[in-house]
């Protein structure tokens, strides 16, 4: 897991934007909530924190597909762990990623 400090700019960014969409996705067109979720998979992509892009990304592609239907809560709360994994750690975040697919086959 990451231990940077919580001063951490980008995933203090991450981690707002997560806890707003959280707090709103049940008020939010599907298009804002696709549009909120690529948000955090651009963020997550240009700083290096590639397992919330690719989890953001699969958010996405999920509201897109599947409207209200899509677990969207199970996104967020993965989104939520994937902050702390360590960018420079790519295993941790395969294994993160893996953790999110069994979730969503459940």
């Amino acid at each position: 897991m990451y231990h940077a400090h919580m001063s951490d700019p980008v995933r203090s960014r991450i981690d707002r934007q997560v806890d707003a969409l959280d707090r709103d996705y049940r008020q939010l067109s599907i298009d804002e909530i696709a549009r909120r979720a690529d948000d955090l998979r651009h963020l997550g992509a240009a700083h290096g924190f590639d397992t919330v892009g690719r989890i953001a990304g699969a958010l996405n592609d999920a509201v897109s597909r599947d409207g209200r239907a899509a677990l969207i809560h199970v996104y967020l709360e993965s989104l939520r762990e994937a902050t702390w994994v360590d960018p420079r750690d790519a295993r941790a975040g395969e294994l993160l990623l893996a953790m999110v697919s069994v979730r969503l086959a459940s």
